[in-house]
C-alpha cells in the first residue's frame, strides 16, 4: 500500500492502491474515447452539435464520479463536491441550450414566427445559467462569500470594458437594435449602402444575405449610425416602378389602357392597392408612362418586373403599339414597300388560316378576301388568357403558331382541363355567331399568334350573303352536338347550357338581320 501524502487535497489518513488508481483512469480514459467518437456521429445532428462542448465536459465529469468515486470518496469532500456541481452545471446549460434551440428554432419555423435575435436568446440563457450557478454554489459551498465574487468581476468588467470598448459600442448598440425592433430577422433592409435580407444579429454585428447569396457583415455600431430602409414594414407588399415610352401616334388613353390590362392579369402583381399608369413626360422620340405596382416578395423584384416587361411586349405588339427607341439607320431601303411586303404576308398568313376551317368552306373568294382584309394577327405570351368562361365575347381565334389548354369549370368550381389546341385549331365560334358567353377559359401554354375574326368584321358578309347564316347554323349545330357528347364524357365537366331558340334565329337576331 502506498500512501499519497504529496497530494495536499487528500485527506490526512487516506490510502489507496496505485494500481487500482491506474486501472479506474484508465477505464475513464477508455470510456471517453469510445464515447467521444460516438458523439462525433451524434453531431451529425445540428441540435447535438450545438451543445457539443458542454456535453463533452458533462460525460467527463459522470465517468470521473463513476470511475473514480473511491478515490474522491478519500479526498477532499470539496473535490467531489465540485465535480458533482460541475456536473449539474453542465447539465442544465445542455438544457437550457436544447431547450433555446427547440423553442426559437423548431417551434418558430413549424408556426412560422419570426425569430428572436441571437443576442436576445444569448442573454436569456445566460441570465438563468447565472441564477443556476450562485444556487449550485449556494447548495455546494455554502461557506462561499459570494460578494466577495461579485466586487472581484467588477473590476474585473472595468478592466475588460476599457481594453475593448468598440466590442462593448456593438454589443449597447446590438441591444438598442433588439429594444427598438427597426427589423426582424427574415425582412428586407437597406443599411449603409447595402441590402439583404437579415439573417441574425450577434453581440457584435448584424448578417445580411444579399440577392445574389452573399453574406454581409456590418457591426452593430455602425448600423446605429446608419438609416435603415425596411421593405418588409409597415406591411410585406412593396412598390415597384418602371418606366416605358410608347411613340406618339399612340393616344395615351389607349396605351394606359393596355398597361393596366397587362398588370391586372400579371399573377405576381398584388390587386390592392391596385396599379397606378401616369403620364411622365414627352421625351424626344416617344411618350413616357410611369408604371407603379405592388408585389407581396421584395425578394422575387427583378423576375417579377421582368415577367410584367415580358407581358408589356405582347401586349403592345397585339394592339400595334410600338416601343419608339433612338436609332441611326444608314441602310437605303423602300419604307412603302417593305410595309406592303410585310402586309401581304400577314395576308397569306391568315388566308391559309381561315381555308382549315370548314366554317368557311361556304365562302365564295371575294367574301374570303373580304374576310382576310378585315381579320388580323394577334400575339399571346405563355399564360396569358386569351378568353375566359362566362365572359362576354363577340371574336373567333384560329390558332396560326403555338398551343393552348382549354379549361371548363367543373361540378365543384374547379377548372378542369378537357384539351390542348395547336396550329390549325380554333374556338369561339358560338361567341363570334350568337353572342353566347365563352363555354371555357383558353390560356396559352407558350407563344402564341392567332387570327382573330370579330363580330365586325363578319357582320357585312351576312348582310350580303342572306344565305350564309343559314349553313353557318347547320354546321354549328352539328359540331354542337358532338361537343356536347365530348363535353359528358369529361369527368365533373358542366356540359354546354342547351336552348330551345333555334340557332339560326339567334345568329339572325344577334346580327340585326332580322
Amino acid at each position: 500500500m502506498t500512501t499519497l501524502a504529496a497530494w495536499t487535497w487528500m485527506q490526512g489518513n487516506g490510502e489507496v492502491d496505485l494500481a487500482s488508481v491506474t486501472g479506474r483512469m484508465a477505464g475513464v480514459l477508455a470510456a471517453y474515447l469510445l464515447l467521444t467518437v460516438a458523439q462525433r456521429f451524434l453531431s451529425r445532428n445540428q441540435i447535438i452539435k450545438s451543445v457539443n462542448l458542454q456535453l463533452n465536459l458533462l460525460m467527463l465529469a459522470l465517468l470521473v464520479l463513476v470511475f473514480l468515486k473511491p478515490v474522491l470518496a478519500l479526498m477532499n469532500p470539496h473535490v467531489g463536491n465540485a465535480v458533482v456541481a460541475a456536473a449539474i452545471f453542465l447539465g442544465i446549460a445542455i438544457g437550457l441550450k436544447l431547450g433555446d434551440v427547440l423553442i426559437f428554432d423548431v417551434l418558430a419555423r413549424w408556426r412560422k414566427r419570426p425569430q428572436v435575435p441571437l443576442v436576445m436568446r444569448d442573454l436569456g440563457r445566460w441570465g438563468l445559467a447565472a441564477i443556476a450557478l450562485v444556487l449550485i454554489v449556494r447548495e455546494f459551498f455554502p461557506g462561499v462569500n459570494l460578494n466577495v465574487l461579485a466586487v472581484s468581476s467588477l473590476v474585473v468588467g472595468y478592466i475588460v470594458g476599457n481594453a475593448t470598448q468598440d466590442t462593448l459600442g456593438n454589443l449597447i448598440s446590438g441591444l438598442a437594435l433588439n429594444t427598438e425592433r427597426p427589423f426582424q430577422i427574415g425582412e428586407w433592409v437597406t443599411v449603409g449602402g447595402h441590402t439583404g435580407m437579415v439573417v441574425d444579429t450577434t453581440w457584435r454585428a448584424t448578417r445580411l444575405r444579399t440577392k445574389a447569396d452573399d453574406y454581409i457583415v456590418i457591426p452593430n455600431s455602425s448600423i446605429a449610425r446608419e438609416s435603415i430602409v425596411n421593405f418588409s414594414r409597415p406591411t410585406r407588399n412593396h412598390g415597384c416602378y418602371l418606366t416605358i415610352g410608347v411613340s406618339y401616334e399612340t393616344p395615351p388613353n389607349k396605351a394606359r389602357r393596355v398597361i393596366l390590362d397587362v398588370l391586372a392579369n400579371s399573377p405576381d402583381v398584388c390587386a390592392e392597392p391596385k396599379p397606378a399608369v401616369y403620364l411622365s413626360g414627352y421625351g424626344d422620340s416617344a411618350i413616357t408612362f410611369t408604371l407603379k405596382f405592388f408585389i407581396a416578395d421584395y425578394a422575387r423584384q427583378d423576375p417579377i418586373q421582368s415577367g410584367v416587361m415580358d407581358r408589356l411586349w405582347y401586349a403592345f405588339r397585339r394592339e400595334g403599339i410600338s416601343i419608339p427607341f433612338p436609332i441611326q439607320d444608314c441602310r437605303e431601303r423602300d419604307a412603302v414597300r417593305d410595309e406592303l411586303a410585310a402586309r401581304a404576308a400577314a395576308r397569306d398568313s391568315i388566308r391559309d388560316c381561315l381555308a382549315g376551317v370548314d366554317l368557311f368552306q361556304s365562302l365564295s373568294p371575294a367574301e374570303t378576301d373580304r374576310l382576310v382584309a378585315d381579320s388580323k394577327l394577334q400575339m399571346f405570351a405563355a399564360g396569358e388568357t386569351l378568353c375566359r368562361q362566362g365572359e362576354a365575347g363577340d371574336s373567333f381565334y384560329i390558332i396560326h403558331s403555338g398551343r393552348v389548354a382549354v379549361w371548363v369549370a367543373g361540378a365543384d368550381g374547379n377548372p378542369v382541363l378537357v384539351a390542348h389546341l395547336g396550329s390549325g385549331a380554333f374556338f369561339g365560334e358560338m361567341s363570334l355567331l350568337t353572342g353566347e358567353p365563352r363555354s371555357g377559359t383558353v390560356t396559352a401554354e407558350g407563344d402564341v399568334e392567332v387570327v382573330c375574326v370579330s363580330k365586325r368584321d363578319f357582320a357585312g358578309l351576312l348582310e350580303v350573303d342572306e344565305g350564309l347564316a343559314g349553313k353557318l347554323a347547320t354546321l354549328l349545330e352539328k359540331r354542337q352536338t358532338e361537343r356536347q357528347a365530348k363535353m359528358a364524357d369529361s369527368a365533373g365537366a358542366a356540359g354546354i347550357p342547351e336552348t330551345s331558340v333555334p340557332l339560326i334565329d339567334r345568329i339572325r337576331h344577334y346580327f340585326g338581320l332580322v
